[in-house]
């Protein structure tokens, strides 16, 4: 079973380590997200906005870090992508982490980017330029890039 099949975005941002996509809403995506290796999965999207399946906590260690978007009145702080990075590794230290949201458009890429930042000593702008390589939907706003800056690597 290919993501074609299962319709769920899912891009390796560093292979056997770290992935990013979209919110994995089927049960399909269970397997498909096994067969790829992945322990643990990090949510950066609320309840109301994606309905996750009930199999996903039964097969992977499940953490959900609400970090807002375009679409909430609140920008999120640097703080809160302090937080969700916190979070993101710990789980890596578990194994493979599938980072989603839900379009995988901007907190999912911008979560990697300062993993890559934090953990890789890559640059904002090196950070941003491979994610949009290995990812290419990536497009967090001006206002959620400047965050980066703040992350020290």
């Amino acid at each position: 079973m290919d993501n074609r099949k299962t319709n769920l975005v899912f891009d390796w941002v560093l292979v056997d380590e770290l992935a990013v996509g979209v919110a994995p809403t089927k049960e399909e995506n269970v397997i498909f997200l096994k067969k790829k290796g992945i322990s643990s999965i990090l949510s950066l999207c609320s309840n109301e906005e994606a309905r996750l399946p009930q199999e996903l906590d039964k097969n992977f260690k499940c953490e959900r870090f609400f970090l807002p978007d375009h679409k909430t009145a609140k920008a999120p702080t640097i703080e809160d992508l302090r937080s969700a990075l916190n979070i993101l590794n710990l789980l890596t230290k578990e194994g493979p982490v599938f980072v989603h949201c839900v379009a995988s458009i901007e907190r999912s890429p911008l979560l990697c980017m300062a993993f890559l930042k934090n953990n890789l000593g890559l640059t904002s702008r090196e950070a941003y330029e491979y994610l949009v390589q290995v990812h290419s939907i990536s497009n967090p706003l001006p206002s959620q890039l400047k965050l980066l800056d703040e992350i020290k690597n």
